[in-house]
């Protein structure tokens, strides 16, 4: 079969979906082209010359800013061990060098040195688009370690640390009730903020209001602004493969098909986009996670993005997601689906589902419970395990 293809890539395209869509990597900027050379090499041959073509207008150090597809960056703890384990040897020897420099520190105070030096890197690869764009595009969020989940004071030190590496670099915070305390209290010293492990409507509230008050506060007290920015994160698809989710539905009857579940995600991120834009809140959503998603009559779709696109909203996709995205969607028109409705029927069955109708009321999680979520646990343990993974290569190199 004949594929009509665009010249113009499918990220580019989906940026051009509306004037407020955003596009950012989902990695360390550091290992950019070692991924693009991995991609290319893995293409099918007629389309290898497009694709090389595609990524070099997603971001070229050598090119203006003001063209480059992605706008922004975020990282956690498992994409900044990735830096390590992609740039081995290079890494070893900044490691080595680090060691010999802080003879009084142990390995954990090494690795935290070592992430935060690889957060300084990352983030001066868009320090240009950052100053050609007056400060409104270019930010690189740089997680606190996420075993601190429940302590606002060591996050607050933490992301006052991270913030000091580069103008450019927004601190990434859980949205737990710690969480939401720090991003208030950071907010309001003018930090740029990005929400972690976030997956219901209620964090995102919680967030939005902590941010709304912080800058408030900030404001009366003459905090610059200027260089500032908040986005908040749902991890749309770590919410929807929660085993909860599943587990109700079976109780209730209900078939919790593939697509419902994709529906599910995008409910919720829907009406968090109408709330923050209705109430002027100054905050904006990103959205993470995604999942290649679902396969109808044996064809694949990634509906996290294509009925997500045009809204009012910043997109981050991992190597991986882009990688399916740009090849799925080469021949595949995009539109503006800001407008289109999750179906009746659909919602109405998702709402019969406890975990759901949860996750899409405004209030119907209690603060004390956020750090209960099963994603948030799920995700709790995974990134911690990146951390202590990363202490301990760093223990084995003294």
């Amino acid at each position: 079969m004949i594929r009509n293809i665009y010249n113009t890539g499918a990220m580019e395209r989906l940026g051009q979906t509306s004037g407020d869509m955003e596009l950012w990597w989902d990695s360390n900027p550091l290992v950019y082209e070692k991924w693009c050379e991995s991609f290319i090499e893995s293409a099918p041959e007629d389309l290898k010359e497009l694709i090389t073509l595609q990524l070099a207008k997603m971001w070229d150090e050598k090119s203006d800013p003001a063209n480059w597809v992605f706008r922004g960056v975020t990282t956690n703890p498992p994409l900044t061990k990735a830096v390590f384990d992609k740039l081995k040897d290079q890494w070893e020897r900044i490691i080595r060098d680090l060691i010999r420099q802080n003879p009084c520190m142990d390995y954990r105070q090494i690795a935290w040195e070592a992430y935060k030096e690889a957060c300084r890197r990352g983030a001066a690869r868009y320090m240009p688009l950052f100053e050609t764009s007056g400060y409104k595009y270019g930010y690189v969020s740089a997680q606190v370690d996420p075993r601190l989940l429940t302590d606002a004071r060591e996050m607050v030190r933490q992301g006052l640390e991270l913030k000091a590496l580069q103008p450019n670099i927004m601190v990434k915070i859980p949205a737990t009730r710690a969480g939401v305390l720090a991003i208030f209290i950071l907010t309001s010293l003018g930090v740029p903020t990005n929400a972690t492990l976030c997956f219901t409507l209620p964090q995102i509230m919680a967030v939005a209001e902590a941010v709304k008050q912080g800058k408030e506060t900030g404001e009366n007290y003459g905090t610059d602004y200027s260089r500032w920015r908040s986005v908040i994160t749902i991890m749309i698809g770590r919410f929807e493969d929660a085993k909860i989710f599943a587990e109700q539905a079976s109780e209730k009857g209900i078939e919790l098909t593939e697509k419902m579940k994709r529906w599910a995600g995008i409910a919720i991120t829907k009406k968090a986009c109408r709330i923050l834009a209705e109430r002027n809140y100054p905050s904006k959503m990103l959205v993470a996670s995604s999942r290649v998603s679902p396969k109808i009559n044996g064809t694949q779709y990634i509906w996290h993005i294509e009925k997500l696109a045009g809204c009012n909203l910043v997109f981050t996709m991992n190597p991986e997601l882009i990688k399916s995205f740009m090849l799925l969607y080469m021949d595949r028109p995009l539109e503006n689906k800001s407008r289109e409705p999750v179906p009746d029927d659909v919602l109405e069955k998702l709402l019969k589902i406890p975990y759901f109708a949860e996750g899409y009321g405004e209030d119907t999680i209690k603060p004390e419970d956020f750090e209960k979520i099963e994603p948030t646990v799920t995700t709790y343990n995974q990134f911690s395990k990146a951390v202590i993974d990363l202490e301990n290569y760093v223990q084995s190199l003294f």
